[in-house]
């Protein structure tokens, strides 16, 4: 794989890339420091890449470490009083509702939920994404489904 063909996967990634820094870390700097370290050691690792069909798994892998290990060095715990408001405006109302429902949801099911939903990847992908086992996954996208279900209607009642 050659600099551009790199270049070129990378960047038809960059936005499922972001969802999934999104799903484990808070902070914007945070999500794209981890996204541009992802991509910095998939470089340097590109050469030990044994199929090249399973970049995108892959790469993602790498962002995963990456998100845990900024998540280890922080180990800090803001005060909801204290979080700042949010300054983007969100799409509508849903989109709001179910953002604030992925946050509530614990972390490996929030993650299992961007990869299969928003990313569109599939059970075995994300197992080999998580490390761990594809029935892993799938009781906790259902057990996940089950709560954001009970979250966003208690929300629209």
């Amino acid at each position: 794989m050659d600099r551009e063909d790199f270049s070129r996967r990378v960047t038809a990634m960059r936005v499922g890339l972001y969802r999934v820094a999104a799903s484990y870390l808070r902070c914007e700097d945070d999500r794209l420091d981890a996204v541009a370290e992802a991509i910095a050691k998939g470089w340097e690792k590109h050469g030990t890449l044994r199929d090249e069909r399973l970049f995108a798994t892959w790469l993602t892998r790498i962002l995963i470490r990456e998100c845990v290990n900024i998540q280890r060095r922080q180990r800090r715990i803001v005060p909801v009083d204290r979080m700042p408001e949010r300054s983007v405006p969100l799409r509508d109302e849903r989109a709001a509702l179910l953002e604030e429902a992925l946050g509530q949801i614990p972390q490996r099911a929030r993650t299992m939920v961007v990869l299969h939903y928003m990313e569109g990847y599939d059970v075995m992908q994300i197992a080999q994404m998580m490390g761990t086992t594809k029935g892993a996954v799938c009781s906790g996208l259902s057990r996940a489904r089950v709560r954001l279900r009970a979250l966003i209607g208690e929300e629209l009642e």
